[in-house]
């Protein structure tokens, strides 16, 4: 009995430092809004391109088609996947987030491998550009794009509650492969052979 309590530590343990439990939205909102004068009223920057029904809520898995994701990069551009015929790759992340850290190291691997063949957005949930900026600026090897999600918009329209979350999509904008957590590079080259050979 007490060696099944300590495996079950050991794995609570390991979960939680796989992944990271998202902050408040509305904590991490009021924490990192971008405020932009505008004609004299308070306008926020939420890095999204097009309008968001906060009133639909995806239960998104394995199989499913995924909505539309609609984003601004650091690139300069607006990345859309329903303007791509690639399979994709969509990270979300946050750099207060350990395990979120832990893997872009092998994620900056695979989109050098792979971004001929494959389409890769890391959005970030709820933190200013800024934020972003100051990361990238630490970090000056992560060449992958952007998206930005100040508001954390798409966690709550997806009802993503653990970060990093990843989905890799088919051409057909099937989901192939839904992630919560961090996995190695390994692992998601996999996932990559995978949804290429569809």
């Amino acid at each position: 009995m007490k060696r099944i309590i300590i495996c079950l530590c050991m794995l609570l343990v390991m979960t939680a430092s796989f992944s990271c439990k998202k902050k408040n939205t509305e904590q991490a909102a009021a924490t990192n809004k971008t405020v932009n004068e505008t004609n004299g009223e308070n306008s926020v920057d939420t890095g999204l391109v097009e309008e968001i029904d906060d009133s639909k809520i995806y239960d998104l898995a394995q199989g499913m088609k995924m909505p539309n994701v609609k984003v601004e990069t650091n690139k300069g551009t607006t990345f859309e996947l329903n303007k791509t015929n690639k399979p994709v790759f969509i990270n979300f992340w946050a750099t207060w987030c350990p395990p979120c850290r832990m893997e872009m190291p092998g994620l900056q691997s695979l989109y050098e491998e792979y971004r001929d063949k494959v389409d890769f957005v890391m959005i970030n949930l709820g933190e200013t550009r800024e934020t972003i900026e100051d990361f990238l600026v630490e970090n000056e090897l992560y060449t992958f794009p952007i998206g930005y999600d100040v508001n954390d918009t798409f966690g709550a329209r997806f009802g993503i509650i653990g970060i990093p979350t990843t989905y890799i999509i088919d051409k057909n904008k099937v989901i192939s492969n839904y992630v919560v957590g961090a996995r190695d590079e390994s692992q998601f080259r996999e996932y990559l052979e995978e949804v290429i050979k569809k």
